[in-house]
């Protein structure tokens, strides 16, 4: 029988069990006739053994948002977060500008998605040109491009909700440089391969003094340059409004981080795919720098090996409560088991990372992860595993090595830390007496 073939089999003889033993009364637990031994129910709490491992090549790139800003934490150092982007100069677009014309103002329009700390609401943003291009490949979170002296943008913004679009002026100087090219259809906006080269894209930061991360998003519907100018009319005025756009998202775009882990427990964290035990004992996740914890379920095969035959009721995993975080930092809501290996990489299957997946799902599938739900009261993430305990005693899927993980590993840079004892794993089970 194959491997599917197995599942179905066994996943139609534990409902089959549990409608038959539901019918049943709380007490002595038999089937109604003295032949038949009670069942009896236990619980185990599965040892586990774990450490950290850091992750290489995390991805940044065409994301739709990246993040600036600084972070200090300190339980995982010191983070500088910039994020780089192409500048689409839409050239068919542009009109044919008169001497006469007048450029009135210049702004910047950006998107906040995310904040590291919900208090610190101002973004001290600063927007530089970039002195070299961004090439169109895989970019990941250690990859950097080189910033020029010239400043595009440079002022406060005070959030005041997420996902609203703001507005700030841009520097003047960069601004009538541009608009200048464009009147005189200079060559370094005949085309787009032209302009990059003279305007090779934006570095998107805040000044060093701020002590928050923002996630900014990148699509050309909120982030964008517009020109407001006004041109000559019939009579000779020059009152004619007058606009051109420079739009950002739609070409190559990534983000950086520059981290310092020096004087904390994770300062020897240098190498990656390879597990570490952290000089505090603890355990670690950095969402965004790529800093997993590994977990290791071999006491689960010795627990099935001992009763191959138990019915498994549920099974329960539990982390925490977790270590008080920063004040006003909310650490990542969900969190993920994905399926490593000795080789200390995540798995994947397609676009996706092979995980633990959701009770009554495919075990073996990766579309319906399980979903590991934080608790802020009690600072405890919660799930259930019961049907990957089932396939595992069943000896239908079994696998030991996993990665306690964000689902966005690459799209927020939340970090949480708890006491290896505090990941639990209990079995609920009955078995015949």
């Amino acid at each position: 029988m194959n491997l599917l073939g197995k599942i179905k089999s066994i996943g139609a003889l534990l409902l089959g069990l549990t409608l038959l033993f539901s019918c049943e009364k709380n007490g002595d637990f038999g089937f109604g006739s003295d032949d038949v031994s009670p069942v009896e129910f236990s619980v185990e709490s599965v040892g586990t053994t774990s450490s950290v491992v850091l992750l290489d090549s995390i991805s940044s790139t065409n994301l739709g948002v990246g993040f600036i800003g600084n972070i200090d934490d300190p339980d995982v150092g010191k983070l500088k977060a910039t994020s780089y982007a192409k500048m689409e100069l839409n050239v068919s677009d542009i009109k044919d500008i008169s001497e006469e014309a007048i450029l009135d103002s210049v702004k910047l329009s950006i998107k906040f998605g995310y904040l590291y700390k919900d208090f610190a609401k101002t973004a001290r943003l600063k927007v530089s040109l970039l002195s070299e291009q961004i090439e169109d490949t895989l970019h990941i979170t250690t990859n950097s491009t080189a910033i020029s002296n010239q400043l595009v943008v440079s002022g406060n913004i005070l959030i005041d909700e997420l996902d609203s679009i703001y507005t700030i002026d841009v520097n003047m100087d960069f601004a009538e440089e541009l608009f200048e090219l464009m009147r005189n259809k200079s060559p370094e906006v005949a085309t787009q391969e032209a302009f990059e080269t003279a305007f090779p894209g934006l570095a998107f930061q805040t000044q060093d003094n701020s002590s928050n991360a923002y996630g900014i998003v990148l699509e050309p519907e909120s982030s964008k340059i517009d020109f407001y100018y006004s041109e000559v009319s019939s009579t000779g005025a020059v009152n004619v409004p007058a606009t051109h756009q420079i739009t950002i998202g739609d070409l190559t775009h990534y983000y950086g981080l520059e981290l310092d882990r020096s004087g904390t427990a994770l300062e020897g964290l240098t190498t990656t795919n390879q597990e570490y035990s952290p000089s505090s004992g603890l355990r670690y996740i950095q969402a965004g720098a790529g800093v997993v914890t590994k977990i290791n379920f071999s006491e689960l095969e010795t627990f099935a090996n001992l009763k191959p035959d138990v019915i498994v009721n549920t099974a329960q995993v539990t982390i925490g409560p977790i270590e008080e975080p920063v004040d006003g930092v909310t650490p990542p809501t969900r969190l993920l088991l994905l399926l490593t290996d000795s080789g200390n990489k995540a798995i994947r299957d397609g676009q996706n990372f092979r995980a633990i997946q959701q009770d009554g799902a495919n075990p073996i599938g990766s579309g319906t992860p399980l979903l590991l739900l934080y608790d802020d009261e009690t600072k405890i993430y919660t799930g259930s595993i019961t049907s990957f305990v089932g396939y595992y005693i069943s000896d239908v899927f079994r696998r030991n090595q996993f990665f306690i993980a964000p689902p966005s590993i690459n799209g927020e840079l939340g970090s949480l830390v708890f006491r290896p004892e505090d990941f639990k794993l209990k079995v609920f089970y009955s078995e015949l007496k």
